[in-house]
């Protein structure tokens, strides 16, 4: 089994026509057994395995695709700190908001601006 990294849309044409769309931009890493949640426009992409049940990496455990504009965000600019919880950065041992969606086989949901990831695995823990 090989994980994907392919994003693809729906494009209805004003004739009626349907066609598929692929999203521009830098695509996250291909992965699996990763959570999506949709906050307004933008899809949520948190962490997942790589091939051979590697995590995914720091940098890109967090991937946002804007479906309004149809392109891959800079998540730089997206991604903030846990407001509260067990983890802070200096707990986590860098970036807490990106360790805590380091993760796979987890639940995700959204809620007004707001999402919540709960459960799954990081590093041997449950």
């Amino acid at each position: 089994m090989q994980p994907l990294a392919s994003a693809y849309g729906l494009a209805k044409h004003r004739d009626g026509r349907w066609e598929w769309a692929i999203a521009p931009g830098v695509s996250p890493s291909p992965r699996y057994q990763h959570a999506a949640v949709f906050v307004n426009a933008r899809l949520h992409v948190s962490g997942g395995a790589l091939g051979g049940g590697r995590m995914v990496e720091d940098s890109s455990s967090v991937a946002v695709l804007d479906t309004a504009a149809g392109v891959w965000c800079d998540t730089k600019s997206v991604v903030t700190s846990p407001r509260t919880g067990k983890y802070s950065a200096d707990a986590a041992g860098g970036d807490a908001a990106v360790e805590l969606t380091r993760r796979c086989r987890h639940a995700a949901a959204a809620v007004g601006d707001l999402i919540f990831i709960y459960g799954g695995l990081r590093g041997g823990e449950i």
